[in-house]
Order: C-alpha cells, then sequence, then structure tokens
C-alpha cells in the first residue's frame, strides 16, 4: 500500500480535483436550469395574463370598460390595437391610418410597458417618440408633456440647437418616478377611454 501510495498517489488528488470540478459544474447547471426555468415560468404567465386580457377587451365596449379594473383599461384597449395590427403586412401605415386618440392611447401603453423616459426615447422610432407629448396632453397631463418635449427635442435630428444631456434625461425620469407618472397615466389613460369609447373603437 505504501509503496501504490508512492507511485499513483498523484492520483488520488487528481481524482479529488475531478471531483471538485464535477460539483462545481454541477451546481452551477443546477442554478443555471433554475434560472431558466423560473424565467419560463415567467414568461408562460406573463403570455397567458396578455391572452386572457386581449380576450377581455376584443372587442372593447361600454360594459367592458365600465366593469374593468381601472388600471387595466388602457392596456387592455392598446393591445387590442396590437393584435390589430399585428394582422397587418405593413403595421406602420396600418398605424397611421389609426384616428391620432387611438395612436395616442396605443403609445401611452408602450411608455408604460418601457417604464421609463430613457427607456422609450431609446428603444422606439420617431413614429411613436414624436406622438408620447400630444399623447400626454390627450389625457390632461399637461406638465408631463412639457418635460417629455424637452426629452423629444435631443432625439429629434432636426432640432439643431438641443444639446443630448444624459443628466437631464435621468433628472425627468427621477422627477416621473418620484411623481409615480406610470400609474397616473394609466389612471388618467382609463379616465379618457371612458369618456371616449365610441372615438376609440376600432
Amino acid at each position: 500500500m505504501k509503496e501504490w501510495m508512492q507511485n499513483y498517489g498523484y492520483l488520488l488528488g487528481v481524482l479529488a480535483v475531478v471531483i471538485v470540478l464535477f460539483v462545481v459544474v454541477l451546481y452551477f447547471a443546477a442554478r443555471a436550469y433554475s434560472k431558466h426555468m423560473n424565467a419560463f415560468k415567467k414568461e408562460e404567465a406573463e403570455l397567458k395574463r396578455l391572452t386572457a386580457l386581449k380576450e377581455k377587451y376584443r372587442p372593447f365596449d361600454e360594459e367592458t370598460i365600465k366593469n374593468a379594473p381601472e388600471e387595466e383599461i388602457l392596456e387592455g384597449v392598446a393591445l387590442v390595437y396590437q393584435v390589430y395590427l399585428q394582422k397587418k403586412d405593413d403595421m406602420e401605415k396600418e398605424f397611421l391610418l389609426l384616428k391620432e386618440e387611438q395612436q395616442y392611447i396605443y403609445v401611452l401603453d408602450v411608455f408604460v410597458s418601457d417604464g421609463s423616459l430613457k427607456t422609450f426615447f431609446k428603444d422606439n422610432a420617431d413614429i411613436l417618440r414624436s406622438r408620447i407629448v400630444p399623447a400626454l396632453k390627450l389625457v390632461g397631463l399637461a406638465e408631463e408633456a412639457e418635460r417629455a418635449e424637452k426629452i423629444r427635442k435631443m432625439y429629434d435630428v432636426t432640432e439643431e440647437e438641443i444639446s443630448f444631456s444624459e443628466k437631464t434625461i435621468d433628472e425627468e425620469d427621477e422627477f416621473f418616478t418620484e411623481n409615480n407618472l406610470l400609474s397616473r397615466i394609466k389612471l388618467k389613460g382609463a379616465e379618457y377611454i371612458k369618456e371616449n369609447i365610441s372615438l376609440l373603437k376600432l
């Protein structure tokens, strides 16, 4: 045994290293799988939620809107528009054919989904960015519209006198967060939709 240890003892060290590496790999693989499954479950739950919301609001009418929770009305109506647009060959062209009020409701929901001024202006094309200011005004958020206008101008290539400022964007986002703007857009949007159902129907 002593002779074997002298000649082959290093194999025990190699085996120990292999076992440790195997355990580490197994641990990270388990974590990755768990993370993947959690993400999958969240995506699945979100898909089910959106499907239920789509069925609830398509087509939306006075009774549906009257009985719906105010915090979901904006998203529900915008989802009806989204489903409608996705069936078209040219979504952008069809979007432009919607009534202005319908476009603004859609843009407000995109803004809420994006969660911030920075994300909204960074991730969306001008067809949506150019409509957020009148959309905010539509639902009675005039001060917020003025603040958003400062950011819109930064992303407008025709505005040569306006400099891009990350600091200003962060400050405006902070103001919007402190004043709970996303929730206010949902509620003000719901209020507008309730008062203008016939105008907003497809």
